[in-house]
C-alpha cells in the first residue's frame, strides 16, 4: 500500500522524538499540543519532494492535466484551473481548428497595443492579469464566437495537502527521504542541519527514483 502524507509526518516526529511509539502516531494532521511541529513536517515534505525531482530531472508523476475556457460574448478575462501553475501554450479549438498563444510581451504588451481596450472578434492572443491572476484575451469575443471551447495543457500544482495524499513514489524511496525530511525538519526547529546526511539521503532516494547512479551534489534549494 503506497505511503501517504500522514505516513511522512509520522516518520519524521517519530525520528525527532516528537512522537514515542506507535502508541503516540497521529491519526490526522490536527494535534493541537503538537501542531507546529506537524506543520513544519508537513511542509518539509513538499520541500523535500520538490527537491527530489529537482535534482533527479524528472517530471513527476501527472505533474500535467488539461482544461478547458469557453469564450463568452463580451468578455475578455477568463477563470482558468485553480491548480495551475504553468500554461502550456497554445490553447487550441479542436472543432474549428483555432489556437489562441502566449501574446508577445505578456500583458502589459497587450494593454499597449489596444489602448482603447475596443478590439472585438476571435482572440488569437492571451496573457495572465498580473493584478488577480486572471487570463486575458486580446479581443472580446461577439456573439459568433461565444461557446466556442478552447482545451488547454498546463503544470498543476502536486503539493500534498491531506492526510491520505499518497507520496509520488515507492516505498524504498520514501524510506531513502525520511532522514532527509528529518533534516528539513530539523533545520527550521532545532536550527540544526546535517549536510552530509542530507546529500546521501537525498542521492539514494534520486538513484532509487531515476534507477541511475546519483550524483554528488544534493544541497537543499
Amino acid at each position: 500500500m503506497a505511503k501517504t502524507y500522514l505516513n511522512a509526518v509520522n516518520d519524521i516526529l517519530t525520528r525527532v522524538s516528537v512522537i514515542a511509539g506507535d502508541a503516540g502516531l497521529l491519526s490526522s494532521l490536527t494535534d493541537s499540543p503538537r501542531q507546529v511541529q506537524i506543520d513544519v513536517a508537513k511542509q518539509v515534505i513538499n520541500e523535500g519532494i520538490d527537491d527530489l525531482y529537482a535534482v533527479s530531472n524528472i517530471a513527476m508523476p501527472q505533474e500535467q492535466a488539461s482544461g478547458s475556457m469557453t469564450l463568452v460574448t463580451g468578455t475578455r478575462a477568463y477563470t482558468l484551473a485553480s491548480d495551475l501553475i504553468q500554461l502550456r501554450f497554445p490553447m487550441i479549438d479542436r472543432t474549428n481548428n483555432q489556437y489562441i498563444s502566449e501574446f508577445p510581451g505578456g500583458y502589459n504588451a497587450m494593454l499597449i497595443s489596444d489602448p482603447e481596450q475596443d478590439d472585438t472578434g476571435l482572440p488569437m492572443f492571451g496573457a495572465f492579469r498580473p493584478t488577480d491572476g486572471m487570463f486575458f484575451v486580446d479581443r472580446a469575443p461577439t456573439p459568433i464566437e461565444n461557446g466556442r471551447i478552447y482545451t488547454y495543457q498546463y503544470d498543476k500544482n502536486l503539493a500534498l495537502t491531506v492526510a491520505a495524499s499518497t507520496v509520488p513514489f515507492n516505498d524504498a524511496v520514501f524510506r531513502a527521504m525520511v532522514p532527509a525530511w528529518v533534516q528539513l525538519w530539523k533545520r527550521e526547529r532545532r536550527n540544526e542541519f546535517d549536510e552530509g546526511l542530507y546529500r546521501k539521503s537525498v542521492g539514494l532516494a534520486s538513484a532509487l527514483l531515476s534507477q541511475k547512479q546519483a550524483r554528488d551534489n544534493y544541497s537543499p534549494r
